[in-house]
C-alpha cells in the first residue's frame, strides 16, 4: 500500500473515532429476562462502522469485502461526506476512475472546506486523470483552508504535480514552499533534486539528494537520479557507489534495468 493509500485509511479511521450519531428510528429487542426495550437505530453510527470495516477490509487488500460494507455504509446514510470519500478512494484503488471522481466530487459539494478531501481529490486528479493544472488547483484550495495542519504536505504534493506537467520552474516554488513549513519532507527534498537536475542545476541537484538522503533511506527512483546526477558532474565514484547499491538492493526494479541502459 502506497503512502497516500496509508494516509486515507488513517485519516478517515480518526475520524470515524469522535463521529457523531443520529437518532431517526426505534425497534423493539427482547431480552433474556422477557423484557422488551426499545433500541435506537442511529444511521450516521452504523455508516460510520461500516465504513470502518470496509476501510479494514480495504487496507488488507480484501476488495469485495471492503466493497461490500463502503456500499453499506452508504445504505446507512447516503450524504455521510467520509462514506463519499471511503467510496470514492475504493473505486480509485479498483481503477474504476469514472465512478471515483463522482463520489469525490459529491464529498466536496457536502463539506466544500474539508481540506483533506481537497487534497485527496487533487491527487486523483493528478496521478489517475492527469489532469494536472486541476489536480494543483485542488491542493491550492486545501492550503487555502485556516485550520488545515498538513500545508506543507499539499504544496509538496503540487510540486510533485508540476514535475509531471513539466513546469519545473514552477514545480520548484511549491516544494519551497513546503519545506517553508515543515523542513523534514523528505520527498520535497527529493523533488527540489529532482527539478534541478531537470533544469541542468546539477550541483544544487546533488546537495539536495544528499540531504534527502540524509533524512530517509534511499528507493529506487533516487538512487537511479544519484547516478545521472553523479554522471553528469562526471564523479566516478558517486557513480560507481549508486549504481552498485541500486543492483544489490534493488536488482528487479525498472530503476535498475534503466541503470543498465545508461551506464
Amino acid at each position: 500500500m502506497t503512502n497516500y493509500a496509508k494516509w486515507v485509511v488513517v485519516f478517515l479511521t480518526v475520524v470515524l473515532v469522535g463521529c457523531e450519531t443520529t437518532t431517526t428510528a426505534t425497534t423493539n429487542a427482547a431480552t433474556q429476562d422477557g423484557a422488551v426495550q426499545r433500541t435506537k437505530y442511529e444511521p450516521k453510527e452504523a455508516a460510520a462502522k461500516r465504513l470502518s470495516l470496509g476501510l479494514q477490509y480495504l487496507q488488507a487488500g480484501h476488495m469485495e469485502w471492503a466493497k461490500q460494507n463502503l456500499l453499506k455504509a452508504y445504505e446507512h446514510d447516503p450524504d455521510m461526506p467520509d462514506v463519499l470519500y471511503g467510496l470514492a478512494y475504493y473505486y480509485q484503488t479498483v481503477y474504476e476512475y469514472d465512478t471515483a471522481e463522482d463520489y469525490y466530487k459529491r464529498a466536496i459539494k457536502e463539506s466544500p472546506k474539508n481540506a483533506d478531501y481537497l487534497n485527496a481529490y487533487g491527487v486523483f486528479l493528478c496521478d489517475s486523470r492527469k489532469k494536472y493544472e486541476e489536480g494543483i488547483r485542488f491542493f491550492l484550495k486545501a492550503v487555502e483552508q485556516p485550520n488545515y495542519t498538513s500545508v506543507g504536505a499539499a504544496y509538496e504534493n503540487a510540486g510533485f504535480c508540476a514535475i509531471r506537467a513539466e513546469k519545473y520552474e514552477l514545480a520548484k516554488q511549491y516544494f519551497e514552499k513546503a519545506l517553508s513549513f515543515n523542513p523534514s519532507l523528505a520527498r520535497s527534498l527529493y523533488g527540489m533534486s529532482e527539478v534541478n537536475y531537470a533544469t541542468g542545476n546539477y550541483r544544487l541537484a546533488e546537495a539536495y539528494m544528499f540531504r534527502f538522503e540524509a533524512k530517509t533511506n534511499s528507493t529506487p527512483k533516487s538512487l537511479l537520479l544519484g547516478y545521472k546526477i553523479a554522471k553528469s558532474l562526471q564523479a566516478s565514484s558517486n557513480m560507481r557507489g549508486y549504481g552498485e547499491k541500486l543492483m544489490k538492493l534493488y536488482p528487479d526494479s525498472d530503476e535498475a534495468q534503466e541503470y543498465i541502459r545508461i551506464r
